[in-house]
C-alpha cells in the first residue's frame, strides 16, 4: 500500500536571542544555530530494509521571520544525510499557497482554518493532510527526537493495517516509545507532591497491561503521537482536535473511538524517544496537563446521542488516561496542586508556589471550556471531511504545488526523446541505488544500464493492459502503479499497489501475455529491459545475465509466497484486499 512517512521538526530563533513575545511554544524548538535532533532521526533511517515510502519533512518556525531560515537548515541537514527516499519538506509557503488555490475555489474560511502550523494538533493534522495530497493509503507519524532501531520498522508498522483481525478491520496502529535504557517506561522519578497526581504510576500500569503482556495486537487506551500508523479510511473522518492544547495523540485516540474506530498497539512495533532535557518548570508542566485533561473529560462528558457515533466513558481508556477523565479529576488538581506548593514553599521557591496555587484557580475558572467541545469538535470534523474532498477533487493542482517542494524532483515529462536522452552514467546510478544490485560491480551495472531504458507515465495512464504481450522487466524508479483488474460493470478492483523500488513483469519469464492491467496512480518513472535484451546479455555474460535473472526469479519467488500466504490469512480472517505485493 502507498505508505507516506511524516516528520514534524520544530526550529526557534537563535540559541543567543532565544524566545520573543509573540513566538509559538513547542517542548523543544532547536535554535537555528543548532544542529537538533533530525539528522539523527533520519541517519537512523538508513538502517531500514524496506524504503518503499515516500517521506514528508513538516518545517515548523516558532515564527515568521525565520521561515526561510529553518527551511534552508533542513535542506542542508537532509542533503548530508543522503537518506535515499524520495523526501518532501511541507512549509508555511506550501500551505499559504494551498490556501491561496483554495480561496480562489471559493472554499469556505472555516475550512481553510483548518490549515495551520501552529501548535501540536494543526502541525499533526497537516501531517495527514500532507500525507493526503500525496495519495497515500498509510500514513506513519513519528517525531525528529527519535531514532529507528529496528531494520524492519516499517514491515512491521504496515504488516496489520487494512486488515481484519478479531473480526473487525485494522485503521489505526499504535506503536510505543523506548527510553535511552530500552525500556518503556516514563525516565521520572517519583515525588511526594505526585501522591494524588500519580500519572507517570497509571502509565506503568497501563504499559505493563498493553505492552508487556500478549497478545502482540491488542485494543489500546493509549497511543504515541511519534509512533501512530493510520489508514487513509481513519484520517479522511477522524481529525485532530485544534482545541486542545497538549495531548492530541491519545485526544486522536478518543475521537477515532467516538467514530467507530479503534486503536491496536502492536507491541513489536518500538521506536528510541531521546527528548532533549525538558527546561519548563513541574508546575508550568502540571499546567499543561490539567488543561488538556479538564479538556477531555469535558468532551467526554458533554456527548450525546449522534447517528453512526458511539458513545465513549472515561473506563474506555483506563488505566490510563482513564483515571484522569473521571469526577475525582478536580480534587487530584487540588491535593497535588497543594503538595507540589508546599514543596516549593519548603525549597524557599516562593513564585513557583504562587503559581501551584493558581494552577487550583485556573482549573475552576479558565481551563473548562466555554463552549461545548463535543459539538465543536463535530464541526470541525464536518470542516475536515470537506477539506478532504476539496482535495481529492483538486489533487492534480494542489499536488503541483507540494511537488515544488520535492528535494528529488526530476523533470515531469513523459516525452520519448527526453527519456532517449538519459545517460548510460545515470540509469547506472539509478540501478546503483537499489538494494537488490548491491552486491553487482561497476562493470556489471554498466552492461545492464546499456541494455536498459527509462520510460514514464502520467497519471491514470496504462503501463501495460490485460492481454498485452509484452516480455519487459520493470523496475520501479519514482511513483506508484497500482495492478487491477476490471469487474463486469467496469468498476476497478485494485489487487496490488507497487511503488518506488518495486520491481513488474518478473511473470514474462514464464507468460507474455498480460493477466492484469497496470496504471500508474501518479507521474511513474520506469526502468525496464525487454526480454530479448536479457537473453543476449546471458550468450554474451552467462555469469552476470544468470545473476540478473536470479534476481527477477527471486522477486517472483517472494511475490507468490507472499500471495499463498496473504490467500490464507484472508480466507481465514475475511478480508477482500490483497494489498502491497511489491
Amino acid at each position: 500500500m502507498r505508505t507516506v512517512v511524516v516528520i514534524p521538526t520544530y526550529w526557534g530563533r537563535k540559541k543567543e536571542i532565544g524566545f520573543k513575545e509573540g513566538d509559538i511554544v513547542y517542548d523543544h524548538a532547536t535554535p537555528l544555530n543548532e544542529e537538533g535532533t533530525l539528522g539523527r532521526t533520519l541517519e537512523s533511517m538508513k538502517i531500514l530494509k524496506k524504503k518503499d515510502f515516500k517521506l514528508v519533512i513538516l518545517i515548523c518556525p516558532t515564527n515568521k521571520e525565520i521561515e526561510h531560515k529553518a527551511e534552508e537548515k533542513v535542506r542542508k541537514i537532509v542533503k548530508e544525510v543522503k537518506l535515499d527516499v524520495e523526501t518532501y519538506l511541507f512549509t508555511r509557503k506550501t500551505l499559504k499557497k494551498i490556501k491561496k488555490f483554495g480561496r480562489n475555489s471559493k472554499l469556505k474560511e472555516n475550512v481553510l482554518s483548518l490549515l495551520s502550523l501552529q501548535g501540536y494538533a494543526n502541525v499533526r493534522n497537516m501531517c495527514i493532510f500532507s500525507s493526503h495530497i500525496l495519495n497515500s493509503d498509510i500514513t506513519v507519524l513519528i517525531d525528529d527526537d527519535e531514532v529507528i532501531e529496528n531494520p524492519d520498522f516499517m514491515e512491521i508498522a504496515r504488516e496489520f493495517i487494512g486488515k481484519r483481525v478479531y473480526g473487525e478491520t485494522v485503521y489505526g496502529v499504535a506503536g510505543y516509545y523506548l527510553n535511552k535504557y530500552g525500556n518503556y517506561y516514563d525516565n521520572v522519578n517519583i515525588e511526594p507532591w505526585m501522591t494524588y497526581w500519580n500519572r507517570f504510576g497509571s502509565k506503568s500500569k497501563a504499559f505493563d497491561k498493553i505492552i508487556g503482556c500478549g497478545p502482540r495486537l491488542k485494543h489500546t487506551p493509549f497511543v504515541f503521537g511519534g509512533a501512530m500508523v493510520i489508514h487513509k479510511n481513519l484520517y479522511q473522518i477522524v481529525v485532530f482536535d485544534p482545541n486542545i492544547p497538549r495531548g492530541e495523540d491519545i485526544d486522536y485516540l478518543i475521537n477515532a473511538k467516538m467514530f467507530g474506530f479503534n486503536f491496536f498497539l502492536d507491541n513489536k512495533l518500538c521506536i528510541k524517544h531521546l527528548p532533549p532535557k525538558k527546561t519548563h518548570p513541574i508546575w508550568k508542566r502540571t499546567r499543561e496537563d490539567i488543561y488538556r485533561f479538564i479538556y477531555e473529560k469535558s468532551k467526554i462528558d458533554s456527548q450525546y446521542e449522534v447517528s453512526n457515533m458511539r458513545t465513549v466513558t472515561a473506563k474506555d481508556f483506563s488505566p490510563y488516561p482513564g483515571e484522569f477523565l473521571t469526577d475525582e479529576l478536580e480534587d487530584k488538581i487540588f491535593k497535588t496542586n497543594l503538595l507540589l506548593a508546599l514543596e516549593y514553599l519548603a525549597n524557599n521557591k516562593v513564585e513557583a508556589c504562587k503559581e501551584s496555587i493558581k494552577n487550583i484557580y485556573l482549573s475552576i475558572h479558565e481551563a473548562i471550556p466555554e463552549k461545548d467541545p463535543f459539538t465543536a469538535y463535530r464541526k470541525i470534523q464536518k470542516y475536515w471531511e470537506k477539506l478532504i474532498d476539496f482535495t481529492l477533487e483538486n489533487k492534480k493542482e494542489i499536488r503541483r504545488i507540494m511537488e515544488e517542494k520535492n528535494l528529488f524532483k526530476v523533470e515531469v515529462t513523459v516525452d520519448e526523446e527526453h527519456y532517449e536522452k538519459i545517460s548510460l552514467k545515470e540509469k547506472k546510478e539509478t540501478l546503483k541505488r537499489m538494494k537488490e544490485f548491491k552486491d553487482f560491480s561497476e562493470e556489471e551495472l554498466e552492461k545492464i544500464a546499456q541494455i536498459s531504458a527509462v520510460k514514464a507515465y502520467k497519471e491514470d495512464e496504462f503501463i501495460f493492459k490485460e492481454g498485452d504481450e509484452d516480455s519487459s522487466f520493470y523496475i520501479m524508479i519514482r511513483g506508484c502503479l497500482r495492478i487491477v483488474k476490471y469487474n463486469e460493470r467496469n468498476e476497478e478492483i485494485i489487487l496490488a499497489d507497487i511503488c518506488s523500488g518495486g520491481f513488474l513483469g518478473e511473470t514474462a519469464i514464464v507468460n507474455e501475455r498480460h493477466r492484469v492491467n497496470a496504471v500508474a496512480s501518479e507521474f511513474v518513472e520506469l526502468l525496464f529491459l525487454e526480454q530479448k535484451n536479457l537473453e543476449l546479455l546471458i550468450k554474451e555474460d552467462p555469469d552476470l545475465g544468470n545473476k540478473l535473472l536470479l534476481v527477477f526469479l527471486e522477486k517472483l519467488s517472494k511475490k507468490l509466497d507472499k500471495t499463498n500466504r496473504l490467500f490464507q490469512e484472508n480466507y481465514i480472517l475475511g478480508s477482500s484486499s490483497l494489498s502491497d505485493m511489491d
